[in-house]
């Protein structure tokens, strides 16, 4: 039997969450895009057919909403983790930092 640990059970239940927010987030983006012009949103950004205003607002509309959703769900995946477990999540371990160049 493997014993997975609290920092273990939290990592697993955040990428879970995270990674289940973000198709749902993009399906989200891509009807609104194609609510507010009417045309499908660009499915190469960085195809040459496709002009640079546009591939500059697909690309960044796409990198917030899907981060926002991600944040959105390891939040609720803490509020879930702490109902369940009685803690909080662990907090992620701080790596030692680098001495700067002198």
């Amino acid at each position: 039997m493997v014993h997975v640990n609290r920092r273990q059970q939290w990592a697993l239940l955040a990428a879970a969450a995270s990674a289940a927010a973000a198709p749902l987030a993009e399906r989200a983006l891509v009807a609104a895009w194609r609510m507010a012009s009417g045309e499908d949103p660009p499915d190469d950004p960085a195809g040459p057919d496709v002009d640079w205003g546009r591939a500059l607002a697909w690309t960044a509309a796409a990198a917030v909403v899907v981060a926002l959703a991600q944040v959105a769900a390891r939040r609720t995946a803490a509020i879930a983790y702490e109902r369940v477990t009685g803690h909080r999540p662990p907090r992620p371990r701080r790596r030692p930092r680098k001495h700067a160049l002198r």
